[in-house]
Formats: C-alpha cells, sequence, structure tokens
C-alpha cells in the first residue's frame, strides 16, 4: 500500500511539474542577483521538509549560465489527516489535501549563500496565506538549506529543512 501511495504521488508530480527532455522550461521565471550567479548555474532539484508540519515535497530550480532569470517551482505536499500519501485528482479528496504547486519569487546567491522567498500561498493547515522565506549554503554540486514561513496576521510560524543538487549534464 505504502509504494501504491508513493507511485500515486510521483505520477501527480510527474503530471503537474511538465519538465520532460524540452530545452525550454515552463516554470515560472524567478529573478536571481549576486555576486555567485555563476556558481549557480545549472539544473537543480531537490527535496523539503518540515517536522512541524508534516509536509514536504520536490523542489525544480534552472538558472542558465549568463542568465539574471531563473525557472524554478516547488511542489508542496500537505499531510493527511489519516497520515497516508496524497490522493490522485478525482477521489473524494479536497483541494486542500491535494498537492500544490508554489512558485519561488526571487533568489539571491552571495558569499555562498543562497536566500530568497516564495509567492505568498494557501496554506492548507491554518486556511490563511503564509509567505515562506529560505536560507541556504552552497558546498559544490548542493545546496542546503531551511524555511520559515509565516502567516499573514496570527498563526504559528513553521520551520523546515530543504536540499537541492546539481544535475550532472548528459
Amino acid at each position: 500500500m505504502l509504494h501504491r501511495n508513493r507511485f500515486a504521488a510521483l505520477v501527480l508530480v510527474l503530471a503537474v511539474l511538465p519538465w520532460g527532455c524540452s530545452s525550454s522550461n515552463p516554470a515560472p521565471p524567478v529573478p536571481v542577483e549576486g555576486s555567485d550567479l555563476s556558481a549557480l548555474a545549472g539544473r537543480w532539484t531537490g527535496e523539503y521538509s518540515s517536522l512541524e508540519t508534516g509536509r514536504s515535497g520536490s523542489i525544480v530550480f534552472e538558472l542558465k549560465s549568463g542568465d539574471k532569470v531563473a525557472r524554478g517551482d516547488v511542489l508542496m505536499v500537505p499531510r493527511q489527516s489519516d497520515g497516508s500519501s496524497p490522493k490522485l485528482p478525482g477521489t473524494s479528496e479536497t483541494l486542500a489535501t491535494m498537492p500544490q504547486v508554489l512558485n519561488i519569487s526571487f533568489v539571491n546567491a552571495t558569499g555562498g549563500v543562497l536566500r530568497g522567498t516564495m509567492d505568498p500561498y494557501r496554506d492548507p493547515a491554518c486556511d490563511c496565506q503564509v509567505q515562506t522565506t529560505f536560507v541556504g549554503r552552497l558546498t559544490g554540486d548542493v545546496i542546503e538549506g531551511t524555511f520559515t514561513t509565516t502567516p499573514q496576521g496570527a498563526g504559528t510560524i513553521s520551520t523546515g529543512r530543504w536540499k537541492m543538487a546539481r544535475q550532472k549534464k548528459s
């Protein structure tokens, strides 16, 4: 059962993130700045998770050498109330329990440190708007860091960890 749920989540990720073998990346544009942009060039993939919220997901980020605009997004997978993996669309699940694509709105890479923000989005746990910021350290072909999600208005601030690796050119 666990493998079937993971497979269903993978199918959903592949359906939502149509990266394929295309040379053009359909993810939203992300403004980037800083003195370390050349170190950030490439296609990065990874994951994030929060023990506090039980959410996790995937990260895809791509910056072509010499560009000041990257492409990337995050797929957020909410924790199910019964602790299981997400269900595929068409089941009795509500939109609040379905994975959603979140947009990265800004990235700065300076001094081996990557900082950025996500576009505000509706958090499925509190049904409120939240803002997420992230920071990580670039070490070779790996970026690893933390993120903080802050509700607008009242609510509990949550944190988590993320990690991405640069994909080798084929």
